[in-house]
């Protein structure tokens, strides 16, 4: 999606304030939709068969998601009840779109609510502020104090981006093990999936800071394997088939 970045100039001269201003506003707009689209990816990863409705679905999440930019502006510019409202409510819109298109792929794919729920936990995780009720919330907040839900409706946004891009790459390791090692981390509660992560970027950068050295590369793994099999209780098998997906997703980046 192109995000247009206005830049006025009066009088031959370069109106910085609107400039900056409008860098803030592409900003905060950017954050939004790269996290819709990172939370979109994740999903999608599950489609085995796309069905018309979710098509149809997908492109109404797209009309309303490329509002975003000209009602963020709108709030930042005039902050007043009506366009925190109005911002608000095409967020509430496109949270409800995202959680239908959601829901469809889940339920086309698995029968156990167990599962569905797992899943489910792997996609939103704990982000409460990024659900349909807390836009509701703020909605309600933003009729009588328009410029308290306006900082709301910018750090959320922001705050997602930094937590969504701290664990992409952590996830698009899981994204690569076997079915039997991909059900095992989706079992996995969101905070013990968060300790998996944070545990998988410590090792990769440990590995990284070693260089090659054989002995101290398999004590790092040494360390790995036992952490996560104390605080996940995951099988030494199945932190095994990660190094071995892991070690395949490092030569592929080498080779690129």
């Amino acid at each position: 999606m192109v995000l247009e970045l206005p830049i006025q100039i009066n009088n031959g001269a370069l109106d910085y304030r609107s400039l900056f201003t409008a860098i803030g506003i592409y900003a905060v707009s950017f954050c939004f939709i790269a996290n819709l689209w990172y939370q979109h990816a994740v999903i999608f990863n599950e489609v085995e068969k796309i069905s018309n409705g979710v098509v149809v679905g997908d492109l109404a999440l797209m009309f309303f998601v490329s509002l975003i930019p000209t009602f963020t502006r709108l709030m930042a510019i005039d902050t007043n009840s009506m366009t925190v409202v109005m911002y608000g409510v095409l967020d509430l819109v496109i949270s409800v779109l995202f959680r239908r298109i959601v829901k469809t792929i889940i339920h086309d794919k698995y029968t156990d609510k167990d599962d569905m729920q797992k899943l489910y936990n792997v996609i939103y995780s704990t982000a409460f502020l990024e659900s349909w009720i807390s836009y509701l919330i703020l909605i309600v907040i933003g009729y009588f104090f328009p410029k308290f839900s306006l900082i709301l409706f910018i750090i959320i946004p922001v705050r997602s981006f930094i937590r969504h891009a701290s664990d992409n790459e952590e996830f698009s390791d899981v994204g690569d093990l076997g079915r039997r090692e991909r059900k095992a981390f989706i079992e996995l509660t969101p905070s013990q999936q968060r300790t998996f992560r944070r545990l998988a970027h410590d090792y990769r950068r440990k590995t990284r800071s070693i260089g090659n050295q054989p002995d101290a590369q398999k004590q790092a793994w040494q360390d790995f394997s036992n952490q996560i099999q104390e605080k996940l209780h995951l099988s030494a098998e199945d932190a095994m088939k990660w190094r071995h997906q892991n070690n395949q997703h490092e030569h592929r980046n080498q080779r690129r």
